[in-house]
Order: structure tokens, then C-alpha cells, then sequence
């Protein structure tokens, strides 16, 4: 179990109670701090007597979310354990979530995980957040299985991603979402993935989430907001680079490439646009904000 955390002293005492909670499983949860300014690390060290909690060293700062988890990816094999869970500091997990998560990856023989979970506001609004199911040849390229902290992968996946990740640590450097680049190489490496509609989580909403629940307006204008100033884009060109490096010979990201990378013009957005629109695999809506800001020329 890799969890990071920055700051996180409001929340992160509930989240490891409710991991060391599980049922079923023996965890053991490797916890990377990112430099934090408050009592984040007295609250861990409440739980200095349990032997599964252990606080990995860090070198410096990372500066963001996914940077800490990369390097928590870099830095612990899965030497012994069958699976590995990512975990955030503000979050609380139903007791059955990793044996849910364990059950559902053997007998669907898939390789990662990841699940609907109840996003709960301190007004006491609850709101379940479901991503859709169906797999599109290449969904990867311009979207995330949900929320990385539902993700679950099996031990040699992991590996696997470590692995790539040690070796191209240059390509990784700009990511926002490192859950992201986890579904994506999975995807472009063929292997397969489990998308549970049952809610595994309580993803608790405040100020310093790193991106929290997109169901309003608000989020929308948000995400808009970020394509304008070529924020999605530059990601795009991330995750693009990376899957290419991954597998070079996946024709989906062949096609995706020469698309993503053109100069801006019609030629490009309109095929661009299609491409979107047809390998999406959210809901319309989101898959029609993304099209049109492909031929606003912000992607």
C-alpha cells in the first residue's frame, strides 16, 4: 500500500485507521511524506507500535501529488505482496475495500482496478461518483480510470510500471496525474481492467483537495478554464509520450500521435475532434467538452 501526504494532519488519522481496518488482508503501508509544514507527522506517529505502518524516507520535496507517488513507486518493490493499493491521506475506506478489490481482480483475471466512490461534502452532501465501464480501444490516451485512489493493481502489473518508471523518469516529470499514466500503460500494454460500480470509498471534499469531485458547473467552467491555457493539452503530450515509449507498436497510439502532435489547423481538429468523440469512453457530455475545445484549438 503506497500512501502520500502533504499536510494532511485534518484527515490522515482516519485514513489509517480505516486502512489498518481492512478485512480479510494483511496490509502494510508505506507512507511518503512530502515535506509537510503542519502535524501531519505527529499524527502518524500516533501509530508508532504498529509494524504495518512504515514512513518511507524522502529526499527533499516533490512539490505535488503525483511526483510523491512516483517516487513512493520507484522506491518500493512488491517484494512478498500480491497486490498494491495508492492510497490518499484524506479519504476513508469501507472495511471490505481491498478483499472487494482483491476478489473482484482474480476472478475477472484482470491486471488493475478501480471503483465508483461517495464523495462527501462537510455540508453533509454525499454525491456517488461512478465512472463508466465500457472500455474503448483508446479511452487511455485522453483519460484516467477515476480516482487513483480506488486503484488496486496486481503485483506483477505494478512491477511492471515501476519498472518503465525508474527507466523513464524524464517523461514522467511533467504528469498532474500519475494515476493517469498507470491506467494508460496498463491499457497500451494490453492488459486488462476492472471497473467496479460499487462505491470502495468516502472521498471526503475540502479546500485542498488536489482535484475533488467535478459535479457542477463550477467544474466544468474549471476544466475549460485549464484547457484554454493548453494545461490538458501539455498532458495529452505527456501521456502521449509516454505510451509511445511503452509501446511503440500499439496502433492505437500510431494513430494518436502524428493527431496529437500536427500543427494547429482544421485538418487537425476535425479528425482530432473525431477521434475524441468516438474513443472516449465517459459520459457524453464529458466527451463533447473535449471535442469542442479540440476544434476551439486549446487541444
Amino acid at each position: 500500500m503506497l500512501l502520500a501526504c502533504y499536510n494532511g494532519e485534518a484527515w490522515i488519522r482516519l485514513q489509517l485507521e480505516s486502512i489498518l481496518e481492512q478485512r480479510e488482508v494483511d496490509v502494510c503501508i508505506a507512507v511518503g511524506d512530502d515535506g509537510s509544514s503542519d502535524a501531519t507527522l505527529a499524527e502518524i506517529a500516533r501509530f508508532g507500535g504498529d509494524s504495518r505502518i512504515r514512513l518511507s524516507p524522502c529526499s527533499g520535496r516533490t512539490g505535488s501529488a503525483a511526483q510523491n507517488f512516483l517516487r513512493l513507486i520507484r522506491d518500493h518493490p512488491p517484494e512478498g505482496f500480491g497486490f498494491v493499493a495508492l492510497a490518499d491521506q484524506d479519504d476513508i475506506w469501507n472495511r471490505d475495500r481491498l478483499a472487494r478489490a482483491c476478489h473482484e481482480l482474480a476472478t475477472t483475471q484482470s491486471a488493475g482496478y478501480s471503483s465508483a466512490t461517495i464523495a462527501a461534502w462537510p455540508n453533509g452532501r454525499t454525491a456517488v461518483l461512478r465512472q463508466a465501464g465500457t472500455i474503448t480501444e483508446g479511452d487511455f490516451l485522453f483519460e484516467g480510470a477515476g480516482q487513483g485512489c480506488t486503484f488496486v493493481l496486481r503485483a506483477d502489473l505494478y512491477e511492471e510500471i515501476r519498472r518503465f518508471v525508474m527507466a523513464h523518469q524524464s517523461l514522467t516529470e511533467r504528469l498532474h496525474y500519475h494515476d493517469w499514466m498507470i491506467y494508460a500503460l496498463a491499457r497500451c500494454w494490453g492488459h486488462s481492467w476492472k471497473f467496479d460500480s460499487a462505491p470502495s470509498i468516502t472521498y471526503r471534499q475540502h479546500d485542498g483537495n488536489d482535484t475533488g469531485a467535478r459535479t457542477s458547473i463550477a467544474g466544468v467552467r474549471k476544466r475549460l478554464a485549464l484547457m484554454r491555457r493548453g494545461w490538458y493539452r501539455a498532458q495529452l503530450a505527456a501521456i502521449c509520450a509516454i505510451c509511445s515509449a511503452a509501446a511503440p507498436y500499439n496502433p492505437v497510439v500510431a494513430a494518436w500521435r502524428p493527431l496529437l502532435l500536427a500543427n494547429t489547423g482544421w485538418r487537425r481538429r476535425f479528425p482530432l475532434a473525431v477521434f475524441c468523440l468516438r474513443r472516449g469512453r465517459r459520459r457524453a457530455l464529458d466527451r463533447l467538452i473535449v471535442a469542442f475545445a479540440v476544434l476551439a484549438g486549446w487541444i
